[in-house]
């Protein structure tokens, strides 16, 4: 089983370092000694290995992960190791765990041998139960540290990977269809479009955007639109004007979305008066009926185009909220306009002379959601949504990390929730949490972002995303372009050596992963449709499911594993399956289907033996919807 790296040479480790001369999987390197990634003197594999030296006592090589991840997953930490010249070292080994580290091993515990070899090579497996972990404890970081309190000459470290623990032989899947957990919003089928897509308006864009079944937009894209005024259809002060227009934008997604898009506001260099001209020309003149409004996008960020006295300023942007709040809701009151916020009390604290205090828990923060909360209860302005973006990586990727940290989102809607009832108080029932941008990496696009796993992940947060009260997911974003200058590394899945933050190639001759993943949502879940409880025994196996008011349940399986094929029991309360299923799915045969220049499409199949407690195989890095039909009485 592979849990993150899956090159070809080891593909049972996630890998820290293979002799590339480079670290791996989002690894960093936070070491207090002389150390050197791209050492030839010995090498185990590869080309390269790392040379560490302690030119003092006490000194450590440690790694640090950029994407922290639970130690149950995974049954030892692996490496090998040569003295060179000098045999033996005394070196103690200890991991950060929780954010604290762990007592101390001693290396020469667990190496062949019983300690490093001159001029040979060596392997050490330190198993995690030498550090008493439990499987939900979270590893970031581990320290090899002289232990003799002297220097000591240099080793040798050929490859360093972590152990996976083997999968359950088979998996409990229980979907409790009594249990509703929520209703599904249609707001949770949308895609970012943008003004630089000269195609949009085409007829093989509209064709392709509705066998995709998107069902929710948000224009003029991201951070340009800070800087993009509507009525010109250009940004800033240039003349020249972008390929798609508001209008362009309106006549392939105003009707299929029945007015559920997201409409940005310029925040940046805009005023309230130039986004309530837009509310007009586009709900009262031209009647696209448009309900949901922006106003900015990240503007917490140094990133963000921003014009007024202090950049990035939450006081000022609460201020400058209630005025575009007030005149855009004058034009039509029946839109929502939303404010932008971001987790965590203390991040994006911009400016250390405003601070507030916590209604609740009377704690002081300068982060950028409270001072701008408070700055709006005080102004006695309540915003209808409050905006969310999640990109969980910035340009180093990877795969493991990024397929099992979707349970950030659980932690990011309370966190978020939370401060909305400390600052708003009562009032912050009238404020919904929407996620209008999402994606692998927010930084320069890599293979991962055009990979399979792209399409997992994006699959696993879908799901995810029905558990929490987050009532919109819009990918970011449906047209982008590509790029080769991204992290495209050996250990990465993936055979797409360029990333795409969109959905397909800007020629419209590639669609990626992602593409097929909404086809399989809207198999899976349709606006109106419940969500119910379903769970699953394995972390590397989600499961989502849906009732549908006609009785039909829907399950949907992720296999974030990306070697092993996994057997489950899937079982059932509340709902008695009927014996027939149909079954869609996308994973590996689909993409590789790509690769070799043939049609790739979901596939669909017939179960004729459902039944509660019937087993089912799942392939690895996969998604399957499953259609039950519920049994008459």
């Amino acid at each position: 089983m592979v849990l993150a790296g899956v090159s070809s040479i080891h593909a049972q480790v996630f890998n820290c370092y293979e002799g590339q001369g480079v670290l791996e999987n989002n690894w960093a390197d936070w070491s207090w000694c002389s150390d050197d990634l791209q050492n030839k003197s010995y090498v185990y594999e590869g080309s390269s290995s790392i040379q560490v030296t302690y030119t003092a006592p006490w000194q450590g090589f440690s790694l640090e992960s950029n994407g922290s991840f639970p130690a149950g997953y995974f049954s030892a930490l692996t490496m090998t190791l040569n003295g060179g010249d000098d045999a033996g070292r005394a070196i103690q080994v200890s991991l950060t765990v929780n954010g604290g580290q762990t007592s101390s091993v001693n290396l020469n515990s667990y190496i062949q041998g019983g300690s490093i070899p001159s001029k040979a090579w060596a392997t050490a497996t330190i198993p995690l139960s030498a550090f008493n972990l439990k499987p939900t404890d979270i590893i970031s970081r581990f320290t090899l540290q002289e232990s003799a309190g002297i220097s000591q000459p240099p080793f040798w470290i050929g490859s360093i990977g972590w152990m996976p623990a083997p999968p359950p032989s088979s998996v409990g899947i229980a979907l409790n269809a009594s249990s509703v957990l929520r209703t599904v919003d249609q707001k949770m089928f949308g895609v970012n479009a943008a003004v630089w897509d000269n195609g949009f308006a085409s007829t093989t864009c509209k064709n392709l955007i509705a066998k995709a079944g998107f069902q929710t937009f948000r224009f003029p894209g991201g951070s340009l639109s800070d800087g993009y005024h509507w009525a010109t259809n250009t940004t800033d002060s240039n003349t020249w004007k972008w390929a798609t227009d508001f209008d362009h934008f309106a006549q392939i997604t105003a009707k299929p979305s029945r007015g559920q898009c997201f409409i940005t506001a310029n925040y940046g260099t805009g005023t309230p008066a130039e986004a309530a001209a837009w509310v007009k020309y586009s709900n009262i003149t031209k009647k696209y009926g448009y309900k949901y409004w922006e106003v900015g996008n990240e503007v917490y960020g140094t990133w963000e185009e921003d014009s007024h006295a202090r950049f990035n300023d939450p006081v000022i942007y609460a201020n400058q909220f209630a005025q575009y709040y007030k005149q855009m809701k004058a034009v039509d009151p029946t839109i929502q306009v939303g404010a932008v916020a971001n987790p965590g009390e203390d991040s994006f604290a911009n400016y250390s002379d405003e601070v507030v205090s916590n209604p609740v828990t009377h704690v002081s923060h300068s982060g950028w959601t409270p001072v701008m909360l408070s700055t709006l209860a005080g102004l006695g302005v309540t915003p209808d949504f409050i905006i969310y973006h999640r990109y969980p990586e910035y340009v180093t990727d990877c795969d493991f990390t990024l397929l099992v940290g979707n349970v950030g989102w659980y932690s990011d809607m309370a966190d978020l929730r939370s401060q909305l009832v400390d600052y708003l108080g009562p009032a912050n029932t009238k404020t919904q949490i929407m996620c209008t941008e999402n994606n692998c990496d927010a930084g320069t696009e890599g293979k991962q972002m055009c990979s399979l796993v792209n399409g997992v992940f994006m699959a696993d947060t879908f799901g995810t995303i029905l558990q929490t009260e987050c009532n919109s997911f819009l990918w970011w974003d449906w047209i982008n372009g590509q790029n080769t200058k991204g992290d495209n590394g050996s250990w990465l899945y993936g055979w797409r050596m360029y990333g795409d933050e969109g959905v397909i190639s800007p020629d419209f001759t590639q669609t990626y992963p992602v593409f097929y993943m909404e086809q399989l949502f809207n198999y899976f879940a349709a606006a109106g449709d419940k969500v119910v409880s379903t769970t699953s025994s394995y972390g590397l196996l989600t499961a989502f499911g849906t009732k549908r008011a006609n009785g039909t349940v829907r399950l949907m399986v992720v296999n974030k594993n990306p070697t092993a094929t996994l057997s489950t029991q899937i079982s059932f309360t509340g709902f008695t399956p009927s014996g027939a299923a149909t079954v869609y799915s996308y994973g590996m045969p689909q993409d590789n289907a790509a690769k070799n220049g043939q049609l790739q499409m979901v596939s669909a199949s017939s179960l004729r033996n459902a039944a509660n407690g019937m087993t089912m195989k799942f392939a690895p890095y996969s998604v399957t919807v499953i259609t039950f039909m519920n049994k008459s009485p």
